[in-house]
């Protein structure tokens, strides 16, 4: 213990001392302040403050080289100059100074790391950001893309100097292991990286977030699980199993030798159990090939659902949600009026259903094929109560774990009664987008959560965990990482990384109600109240809104303040009148082109920058395939709408929007033509 405590003073002044090694620490530091400087003085405003860690990783993976070569060169050193021979050249003392190494290595590392999340916590209180687990959760990244790498990175030069000693290869060989496992592979091959899903074993070889610039998502959190630790933890085994390995050549007597034989298998037993940990368990919202699945499902999937299997109603859903090792749903459906033996329900396809009961607790035989459960009855009841048990697996699509749940209430997170799966392509260049599923007659609720995380539903509160309340149009749950704020009449439930809402909320108002309100006067909705529930959340990166009588959903992504016109401001008008307008997906193909058209109307009111490139371009690529009679019909379609005054244009959109609800024939002429008649004031 005497000679473990010598080498670590010994090393320790070397370290100290060692210009590459302390100067890694300060370009470190230095970055992560300019970082702060950088977004204080901002131009562009932006406040997506989760991400703001994953701006570091270029510079984590530049001190990991760095480290690599002062350890290689401080080893390989001894034995160039043959400092090990002040010792007696055994195994012991060449793993003891290893170790003493090592111990050093990892309290500057701790002294380091924590000082880094001090000052990132800081950076947050400087920006208002209220106290939450965002501030554990940014430490818990730290340590896992901070911290780990540059834990590896000493047993990767500690290897190279045992195998090359005091060799030129060695340089061109850390070079390669940096590239091929560490940290920087993520993105230099990031094309090849986003084809592989979480389950791959082949994405045990990247270490480092996949986008550093969507680090941190709503509600989710980081992309951090326990799978990104397990990673590490392998890697970092596994090079300390090879550094242990070649010591053999350094062992004399066959103590030593079986020392390191022992050493090798427990290493190798810890990657063994490690290993099953790695492909399970991630937050595949952040895998770009777990979504292209689910994508790809929904392009081959439509299911065909019998209208006699759907000869029922729902009166009323008791849900009980449980989430604490996995997430489990128990919904009794209250069902009347049933005709037929065989009914049908629409349930997410990666929620997977156990079993029904009936009122008597009697098993229902059911199949479930994708997105569509087909339950058969022996009973000729005309009501009965059904209890649906199914596990809810998280899903690239919709994320679901026991820390973070995002079921909105246009989405089938129950079972329901409906004729079209959740989700269907509109557009061929876009992604599969939500269709509505839920009925808009009045169903009778009750919701009890039991978890660890805050929760929010649009159902009034009753007691301590359960909900109840009678709503149309479904109900939305949320568990995860935001935050809640009354602001005058408002409730807004909004990211945990955003910053303090008040001084940005008046101007978002203001747009917010006028946009609501001209959209409501235009084209003459009515019994459309802007709710003073307002939900800000985007797990997905989605723009859209999902309207309820008693809550708006807000799906707006965006890294800037809520006043920022270039950021945000801009983006309003096709979010909320897509969602005002369009309550589920229309088959329309003019229906993008109004949406262009009138997205265009609204900021030119409202003076807000334009949220396209050239409209005419812009028309043209919302609609799938055009040929060229199209595209010169919406050249002429344009030029004829630009030649409108302010108040015809308006005129035009109320009565074209009535045209494509009342399912006209898709004719670009009838359309010219109704701009024409407009202009002349002939409607």
């Amino acid at each position: 213990m005497a000679l473990f405590a010598r080498l670590s003073w010994f090393y320790a002044k070397q370290m100290g001392k060692s210009i590459l090694y302390m100067g890694t620490y300060t370009f470190w530091f230095i970055m992560l302040m300019m970082r702060f400087l950088i977004r204080q003085y901002d131009s562009f405003g932006k406040t997506d403050y989760g991400n703001f860690v994953g701006e570091m990783t270029l510079i984590v993976q530049a001190a990991m080289l760095l480290f690599m070569v002062f350890f290689y060169k401080l080893f390989s050193d001894e034995y160039r100059f043959g400092a090990n021979l002040l010792f007696a050249g055994s195994l012991r003392i060449t793993a003891l100074k290893i170790a003493a190494l090592f111990a050093n290595h990892l309290l500057f590392l701790a002294f380091f790391t924590s000082l880094q999340v001090v000052l990132v916590w800081q950076f947050y209180r400087t920006w208002s950001l209220p106290f939450s687990s965002l501030y554990t959760e940014t430490a818990s990244y730290i340590a896992a893309y901070w911290l780990s790498p540059l834990v590896f990175a000493f047993f990767l030069g500690i290897f190279t100097a045992l195998l090359f000693g005091k060799s030129r290869l060695s340089f061109a060989w850390m070079v390669i292991i940096w590239l091929a496992i560490g940290p920087v592979n993520t993105q230099l091959f990031s094309r090849y990286f986003q084809r592989l899903p979480f389950s791959d074993v082949r994405s045990l070889f990247y270490i480092g977030p996949l986008n550093m610039d969507d680090v941190f998502r709503d509600v989710i959190g980081y992309n951090v699980s326990l799978p990104t630790y397990m990673k590490l933890l392998f890697w970092i085994l596994t090079s300390m199993m090879a550094v242990w390995a070649i010591l053999w050549k350094t062992a004399r007597t066959t103590k030593e030798k079986a020392a390191i034989i022992i050493g090798v298998t427990l290493l190798l037993a810890g990657d063994a159990w490690v290993f099953p940990h790695i492909c399970t368990g991630s937050k595949l919202v952040f895998s770009y090939a777990d979504l292209d699945q689910e994508n790809d499902f929904y392009r081959t999937h439509n299911p065909t659902i019998s209208p006699s299997t759907l000869r029922y109603s729902i009166e009323r859903y008791d849900i009980q949600l449980e989430a604490k090792n996995s997430v489990h749903a128990k919904v009794k459906a209250t069902l009347r009026q049933i005709q037929g033996n065989t009914l049908s329900f629409v349930l997410y396809h990666h929620f997977s259903l156990k079993q029904i009961t009936d009122q008597t607790g009697k098993q229902l035989p059911f199949i479930q094929q994708g997105d569509v459960i087909t339950v058969k009855r022996s009973s000729n009841r005309l009501t009965d109560e059904w209890t649906f048990e199914y596990q809810m697996n998280d899903s690239a699509q919709i994320p679901v774990s026991p820390r973070y749940l995002f079921l909105p209430s246009d989405f089938s997170w129950l079972p329901t009664k409906a004729d079209h799966a959740p989700f269907a392509f509109v557009n061929v260049h876009s992604s599969p987008a939500p269709v509505s599923m839920q009925p808009s007659h009045p169903i009778h609720y009750t919701l009890s959560f039991h978890g660890t995380v805050p929760f929010y539903t649009n159902l009034p509160l009753r007691s301590d965990g359960m909900y109840e309340g009678v709503v149309s149009s479904g109900i939305t749950a949320i568990a995860g990482m935001f935050l809640k704020e009354r602001i005058g009449p408002w409730q807004i439930v909004y990211p945990a990384d955003w910053s303090n809402l008040e001084q940005d909320w008046s101007v978002f108002e203001r747009h917010v109600r006028r946009i609501h309100h001209d959209t409501v006067q235009m084209f003459g909705l009515k019994g459309v109240k802007l709710p003073t529930n307002i939900v800000l959340l985007a797990p997905h990166g989605e723009q859209r809104s999902v309207y309820r009588s008693d809550h708006l959903l807000l799906q707006i992504d965006t890294p800037y303040s809520l006043h920022s016109q270039e950021g945000t401001l801009m983006y309003l008008p096709e979010i909320l009148t897509e969602g005002l307008l369009w309550k589920e997906t229309h088959s329309s193909r003019q229906k993008e082109v109004f949406q262009a058209l009138l997205t265009r109307w609204f900021q030119q009111q409202l003076a807000l920058p334009y949220s396209g490139g050239d409209l005419t371009f812009d028309v043209a690529l919302s609609v799938d395939s055009p040929d060229g009679k199209t595209e010169e019909e919406l050249r002429q379609l344009f030029g004829e709408y630009e030649r409108l005054s302010d108040r015809k244009k308006q005129k035009f959109l109320a009565l074209w929007y009535k045209q494509i609800k009342e399912g006209a024939d898709d004719s670009w002429e009838k359309t010219i033509q109704l701009i024409r008649m407009v202009r002349e004031g002939q409607t």
